[in-house]
């Protein structure tokens, strides 16, 4: 059977258009069919909602509108871009609400975890081996992590803190897909808009890979002509990016000025306040703080706890204070991971967020009040009056990360 397909915007679609692929996986979308006939208006808002561009199949499409599809081009590199946020509209938006249980996800998160962890390390094999960027593998990476999160976010944060990462780069870029959709699912983000962010995340460090893993993995300090040859690696991903094909400039952006600041002391080029992309001061916010949470050779981590501490005092610096208060809004006060030394002087790890009682989120207790590990851990929603106790709990204090020799990742798996 002859098949005439052309891409075209979703803009141009009219009905009566056969629409046989999409600029994307049909995984993650709302429609049953992977090929339909567009009937209505409200399939091309459906579709505009989902992808920039689709691909039709002349053949299949109504005689009516096949003289039109002889005539409509390619679309260009920005046509069907959405309008960038505006910040205070942002900042004043209502996070979307959680539609399932932490314990619920965490078998999907699992295996959307497992499912990007392959993609990702197929894509940094190609490009350390000069391939190129793998677009496909990004779009396996992306997209389950995305909907897992767009689910409930604390799902994978709990298994990123069980997991033990055996690359920075892979475990990085992991985190910071995770992190991007996490934070655009809490500023009420659209659909588009989160996968931009997520891929954007998943990409912002591959200008790494045509960096030598020498100078990425020594413990030492760097030479100023070393760290020059590091911060290349900016130019090397937006290299890299373009070289795939791949036409989106909002992640291109993203991958661009994520190491710009608030101040205009960051690089490459110095950027300061709103000179700065709005996914570019995200994805800033982002990368420093998962970088600061996570094991580096020339690094000890800190606590999530800490990284959100420390990078409040640089709000106005070098985070834009309004995105900084949203990303602390976030995670918690208390992030999913962290270790707390309860009222009772039992120390546990909070699992999960109460989104409307940020301060007393759900905790696993891990120890009695002595500090000894319990034979059975405890499962509580501090967010009940007693919780199942016979007295009110409450986080007394924060604990560094390790205290008193504890590492979830040692006691749960």
């Amino acid at each position: 059977m002859l098949i005439e397909e052309r891409e075209i915007g979703v803009a141009s679609l009219r009905p009566g258009m056969y629409v046989s692929r999409l600029d994307r996986d049909w995984i993650g979308t709302p429609f049953l069919l992977q090929g339909f006939l567009v009937q209505t208006q409200e399939d091309i808002d459906l579709l505009a909602k989902h992808c920039r561009s689709v691909f039709v199949d002349v053949v299949k499409s109504e005689t009516f509108v096949r003289p039109t599809l002889q005539t409509l081009k390619p679309p260009s590199r920005l046509e069907g871009m959405y309008p960038m946020p505006d910040m205070a509209a942002i900042v004043a938006s209502r996070p979307r609400p959680v539609v399932i249980k932490v314990e619920e996800e965490l078998p999907r998160a699992q295996e959307a975890v497992a499912r990007a962890h392959s993609a990702t390390t197929d894509i940094m094999a190609g490009l350390r081996s000069g391939d190129g960027l793998d677009t496909v593998a990004v779009e396996q990476a992306v997209t389950p992590l995305v909907e897992s999160v767009m689910r409930n976010p604390d799902a994978y944060f709990w298994l990123e803190t069980l997991r033990h990462h055996d690359s920075y780069t892979y475990s990085h870029a992991m985190n910071c897909c995770a992190l991007m959709a996490a934070f655009g699912r809490h500023l009420g983000l659209g659909d588009r808009e989160l996968r931009d962010m997520a891929t954007g995340g998943l990409l912002l460090d591959i200008g790494k890979t045509a960096v030598p893993e020498e100078l990425l993995e020594r413990a030492g300090a760097l030479e100023a002509p070393e760290q020059a040859v590091v911060r290349e690696h900016l130019q090397h991903g937006v290299r890299l990016y373009d070289e795939s094909g791949a036409e989106n400039p909002y992640v291109r952006e993203i991958i661009q000025t994520h190491h710009e600041r608030e101040d205009g002391s960051g690089y490459p080029s110095h950027l300061a306040g709103d000179s700065i992309p709005l996914f570019g001061r995200i994805a800033g916010i982002v990368d420093s703080f998962d970088a600061m949470t996570s094991v580096r050779p020339y690094r000890a981590s800190v606590s999530k706890y800490d990284a959100l501490q420390q990078m409040y005092r640089e709000r106005g610096r070098l985070f834009q204070p309004d995105l900084l208060e949203q990303f602390v809004q976030c995670l918690g006060v208390y992030p999913v991971g962290t270790l707390v030394e309860l009222s009772t002087g039992e120390v546990a790890v909070v699992t999960a967020q109460n989104p409307v009682r940020r301060l007393f989120p759900q905790v696993m207790v891990l120890t009695d009040a002595a500090k000894k590990l319990r034979k059975g851990f405890e499962s509580l929603d501090l967010r009940d009056t007693l919780a199942g106790r016979s007295v009110q709990v409450s986080i007394r204090k924060c604990l560094h990360a390790g205290a008193y020799g504890l590492d979830p990742r040692e006691l749960y798996l």
